[in-house]
């Protein structure tokens, strides 16, 4: 049985959003120095990476990362391949045919430009119609690979199409290296008590 990381691995090198700043990894101890153990902390946003959007990142009363239910980051998800423009809309989803999904992660050109190691704003993202398809769909958890689900300049209107209604989005998932298909997804994140997102493990595995 087949596992994909699609993951990032967070480094003061990795690719960070046009606003953000790079992950610091702070040496509070090393045995090199004579230290008795080697002990880190680091300072990094809490969308950093491969991350999770909770609701409160755009809603004011929306829920917070620690409250959302373990189960929406475990279990069967849709991988679906598209070259879209720069925007994901509407039409490309209802060619997809999104019925009882309830996890869908879209592979995009986005993928190769997580390798570049710096920002494009060229990237792919969904459109305000496109995150409405989704929500009528009945998804629950969206993924995509690139930093955000919105184009700078978008922000707010993409996020709260979907956050408004419950749809929570996983993004810098790197699926370059997956097959379109059906897998199970593992992706919980680190329980932020408060938090409006947090940096995440994620996982694909294959279905027998």
């Amino acid at each position: 049985m087949k596992l994909f990381d699609i993951s990032l691995s967070l480094s003061p090198q990795t690719i960070h959003w046009v606003t953000g700043t790079p992950l610091q990894l702070i040496e509070r101890k090393r045995m090199s120095r004579g230290d008795t153990n080697n002990s880190s902390s680091i300072h990094t946003s809490v969308h950093a990476g491969t991350h999770v959007d909770a609701p409160f990142h755009f809603v004011p009363e929306g829920v917070t990362i620690e409250s959302l239910p373990l189960d929406l980051f475990i279990g069967p998800a849709r991988v679906c391949e598209l070259e879209p423009g720069s925007h994901i809309t509407a039409g490309d989803i209802n060619k997809l045919a999104i019925r009882g999904e309830d996890r869908v992660l879209f592979k995009t050109r986005n993928s190769q430009l997580l390798h570049k190691g710096v920002y494009d704003a060229s990237f792919a993202a969904f459109s305000v119609d496109g995150a409405k398809a989704l929500v009528d769909a009945g998804v629950r958890l969206v993924g995509l690979d690139y930093l955000s689900a919105a184009h700078a300049d978008e922000q707010v209107p993409v996020h709260r199409a979907f956050l408004d209604y419950g749809v929570v989005l996983l993004e810098g998932v790197d699926l370059s290296q997956v097959p379109p298909g059906r897998y199970e997804l593992i992706c919980p994140p680190v329980k932020l008590a408060g938090s409006d997102g947090a940096p995440c493990r994620a996982i694909l595995r294959e279905l027998n």
